[in-house]
């Protein structure tokens, strides 16, 4: 037939060159002429399409789901184990639904760039999507990191909670507060910027270096979340020695019909009403997504009194498009987040003898009725993000280029004497420029892997007006990386390593305590690499370890911060000196000839056995993470001036020993009837000093029953569950000594560190406590898409103090909270 065909051509091609009389160029002739000879020629019928069907809430295989080709009658049926397979295909681009009954429709656009290899379809009571994973699920581009995912149901339940308690529902994960309202994650004991935040696929770039800022992200517009518990930095760069925190969003959808979702809270506690909308829309070669909420909460209650000024208001927004060609996708992303946070006004005090009184107090001072006004002190964030991704796919190899611009603008108010009271103490502003490409190549000689460059370019600045000392100096942050990782697959294992290299550069400009200029060029380098192991012993049973390095250079505050922070003082390495006896002075500013400060360097083990079987799921997960030159916090004392007294902090430097294990599991006790457990212990030690640390995570024990009937009058697929938890007392302390104990020391002239500076907390650990929660969620009978969730936290409305919790010293955590949601979904 192609002989045919190509004869044919041929003849007609001579005659057209004969009537022009001029030679045509020959390789366009023959590229117009195999063009069009290929488009006669019929498509070889050969393209297999397969994967696997599994519940969205259950990640159990989904058995007889319908598979049919949009607008064809090709199609199947997944067999009982949710495999389905459809052959001799003359095309191998299309959309495909997926159906079954009591689950709602996914329709999806395939391209043969993405292996379709999971399905997960979501029940018709979940207000979550179903989803497609196309290829294998390696996050972080390494099979043998463990990752946990917090998704389905269980994701969607705790959806209104900040970024940083929705992450502490996952084992191994914890949450550093300050106060009520700010909240960060905590992996194996390491936070703020040993923690790396991807939003999306973009570094989230923010003020992550003090515990009163948390993540400017909102969760109730992700899809679900993930956490990498090995030392990540070979992908992600440097800061990742505790882990990495994903925030996937919603996935744009090619040829998909117009839907989304309404939906309303209400919280008792803080009287809080919260409303979200989404919108998704899918054409052949386009998608569109619309996003946004709104929350306005009023001062929380602990069980006992109010907790004045603890308000917030927060407003957030995304916008997304997506446009699809046959070898080329560009997504265009851009999400703002507006927030005002209230803190605890009783955490402030005028005089050493208040603050003496308000640490540890049964009722915080300035304590007044509820209110929705949020008064100083108080902080105001916004966060723009915008994002635009290119990928262009080739056979066996793909191409990325992703550019993102942030602007993360902070403003933190004190309380203050006079006009300055309408000042912010701290007006900074943050922009960043980030761009990497990544080249996915094909395999040589069975390796697969990828080749990638990062660079980021940060503008950090005070904005004038303050009328105070900065609290950080202006700086400029350049960073350059370049990164190899390979995997290789034998038999039922695969090994794999990965190798980086960051060159990053400081410029700084501040101003003393007397107001004299400062600058500062500072440069930092270094390799980072990793190397695992994933093996499937049998049927379910898989092992993975991981040994990675890891560093992370000083952050400016650890180097520079001067003054107050909201409720403490704080003084970076470079902005104190201590005397002979012990005390610490606070006035010039060293350099590296008086105080040198290394990057911390990190190398961590992590190793994780997982059993997935039909009724039975665990996981159990080990670590042992050595950080040298570790950079922390300690109290020092108490300091008075006119904005009040104040315990204050210093930065020190010393190695560290972190060691833990988590462990989860769930087992399907009846058709009705699901249980599941979770446990983290950590173990960590100042080896230099031999010392313990202030405020490391205590033991945590979780226990979850879900109960799933049917239909109950005129509610369907409704789930209930009992959600307990007990928090130990902390073991691993240090000395305390007490306010009323420096303040007697300052009247009598005595020393209390000039014989033992070891470091100290100001009140004991608080004890361990136990939390109930209970929740159902349902859907409505006879109105399609309508459905809600009623939940009680803390149900015995149990008083406790977090020992993680900055502001434990001043207030009890927040007491009973009766949640109610409704979503709509079309």
């Amino acid at each position: 037939m192609k002989s045919i065909l190509l004869k044919r051509y041929k003849l007609r091609l001579f005659a057209v060159i004969k009537s022009f009389r001029k030679p045509l160029p020959w390789i366009a002739i023959y590229s117009l002429l195999f063009a069009e000879v290929a488009g006669q020629v019929p498509k070889a019928c050969d393209y297999e399409i397969s994967g696997i069907i599994f519940d969205l809430t259950s990640k159990q295989p989904l058995p007889f789901a319908a598979v049919q080709i949009k607008g064809t009658n090709i199609g199947t049926v997944a067999d009982e184990a949710g495999t389905f397979s459809i052959k001799d295909l003359c095309e191998n681009e299309f959309d495909l639904i997926f159906s079954h009954v009591g689950f709602k429709k996914l329709t999806h656009h395939h391209d043969p760039h993405h292996a379709l290899s999971k399905v997960f379809l979501a029940p018709e009571n979940l207000t979550l999507e179903s989803v497609i994973v196309e290829g294998e699920v390696v996050v972080g581009d390494l099979h043998s990191n463990t990752v946990e995912e917090l998704s389905g149901r269980e994701f969607e339940k705790n959806q209104s909670e900040s970024l940083g308690d929705l992450a502490a529902n996952i084992s191994g994960v914890s949450v550093l507060k300050t106060g009520q309202n700010i909240a960060k994650p905590i992996i194996h004991g390491l936070h703020s910027n040993r923690v790396l935040i991807i939003n999306g696929g973009v570094r989230h770039e923010f003020q992550n270096w003090g515990t009163e800022h948390a993540p400017e992200i909102d969760p109730s517009l992700a899809e679900n979340i993930s956490v990498i518990k090995g030392a990540a930095t070979v992908r992600f760069g440097p800061d990742a020695l505790g882990g990495v925190l994903l925030i996937n969003p919603p996935k744009m959808e090619i040829a998909s019909p117009l839907h989304g979702e309404i939906g309303l809270i209400g919280k008792s506690n803080g009287r809080a009403g919260e409303g979200s909308f989404k919108l998704q829309k899918g054409y052949r070669k386009l998608a569109f997504l619309a996003s946004g909420s709104l929350t306005k909460q009023g001062d929380l209650k602990a069980p006992d009194y109010a907790l004045t000024n603890t308000g917030k208001s927060e407003k957030s927004i995304a916008l997304g498009t997506k446009f699809h060609g046959s070898h080329f996708d560009m997504t265009a992303f851009y999400s703002r987040f507006d927030q005002e946070l209230g803190i605890l006004r009783g955490s402030v005090t005028g005089n050493l003898n208040d603050l003496a009184t308000a640490i540890g107090a049964s009722i915080p001072e300035n304590t007044a009725d509820f209110s929705y006004d949020i008064n100083n002190p108080r902080q105001t964030v916004t966060h723009d993000l915008f994002k635009l991704t290119g990928e262009l796919h080739k056979e066996n190899q793909s191409f990325l280029i992703q550019y993102g611009f942030q602007i993360n603008q902070r403003r933190e108010f004190d309380v203050r004497r006079g006009t300055n009271n309408q000042l912010p103490a701290i007006d900074l502003e943050l922009f960043t420029h980030s761009l990497e490409a990544e080249w996915n190549h094909p395999a040589w000689n069975d390796w697969q892997g990828s080749i990638g460059i990062q660079t980021v370019y940060q503008d950090n600045n005070n904005l004038p007006g303050t009328n105070t000392i900065p609290f950080i100096p202006n700086y400029n942050n350049s960073r350059l990386g370049i990164y190899f990782i390979e995997s290789k697959v034998f038999n039922e294992n695969t090994i794999e390593w990965g190798v980086r290299y960051d060159y990053q550069t400081f410029s700084i400009r501040g101003r003393a305590a007397n107001n004299d200029l400062f600058t500062n060029d500072l440069t930092y380098q270094n390799f980072s690499a990793t190397i695992g192991l994933k093996k499937e012993i049998k049927d379910g049973h898989v092992i993975r370890t991981n040994l990675g390095s890891a560093w992370r250079p000083p952050n400016v505050s650890e180097i520079y911060s001067f003054g107050r922070h909201q409720s403490a003082f704080e003084y970076g390495l470079w902005r104190y000196e201590i005397n002979e006896a012990n005390d610490v002075t606070a006035g010039r500013v060293l350099t590296e000839e008086d105080r040198e400060i290394p990057s911390e360097v990190g190398i961590k083990w992590v190793s994780s056995y997982e059993i997935n079987q039909q009724k039975w799921q665990a996981d159990l997960t080990g670590y042992v993470n050595f950080i040298q030159n570790y950079l922390y916090t300690k109290p020092a004392g108490i300091t008075q001036n006119i904005r009040g007294a104040f315990p204050f902090f210093i930065y020190d430097q010393t190695n560290a020993l972190l060691a833990g294990i988590d462990f989860s599991s769930s087992f399907q006790h009846h058709e009705k009837f699901t249980s599941s457990f979770k446990a983290s212990l950590l173990w960590a030690k100042d080896v230099g000093n031999d010392e313990n640390f202030v405020g490391l995570p205590p033991i945590n024990l979780g226990y979850l029953l879900n109960y799933s009937p049917q239909n109950f009058g005129i509610f369907l697929n409704n789930h209930i569950d009992l959600d307990l938890s007990y928090t130990f007392e902390q073991f691993q302390v240090p000395r305390v000594i007490g306010v009323d104990e420096i303040l007697a020391a300052k009247e009598n002239d005595i020393s209390l560190f000039e014989n033992n500076d070891e470091v100290f907390d100001f009140l004991p650990p608080p004890g361990g406590y136990f939390l109930m929660d209970i929740s159902w969620s349902f859907k409505v009978k006879n109105i399609p898409g309508l459905g809600g969730s009623i939940q009680i936290h803390n149900l015995l409305n149990q008083s406790y103090r977090n020992y993680t919790d900055r502001l434990r010293y001043f207030a009890d955590d927040v007491g009973r909270n009766l949640i109610l949601s409704v979503k709509y979904q079309f």
